[in-house]
């Protein structure tokens, strides 16, 4: 079930998709304003991407924590996989 955000209620929901798309067997994640990221291997590689696309990783007594690696959809990587997988 849809929840209403903030200033929504007593309007009708507007329509809402998923973050996480796949295409082939490659995993994106799409944010709001229409920019996709990927491709991943795996959702939980682009769930792991997209939360540290919301939260990067701070600094944090002179070093920087780990985080994924996130691809934008037209990076080096996304070209060559739509180069060879004709979408």
């Amino acid at each position: 079930m849809q929840k209403y955000r903030a200033g929504e209620e007593g309007q009708p929901l507007p329509p809402r998709s998923d973050r996480f798309y796949k295409l082939g067997d490659d995993w994106y994640f799409q944010v709001r304003g229409g920019a996709c990221f990927g491709p991943y291997p795996c959702r939980d590689e682009a769930e792991r991407a997209v939360r540290f696309y919301f939260y990067p990783p701070r600094v944090t007594y002179g070093k920087q924590q780990k985080g994924a690696v996130i691809h934008p959809f037209g990076s080096q990587r996304a070209k060559h996989w739509r180069r060879n997988h004709k979408i």
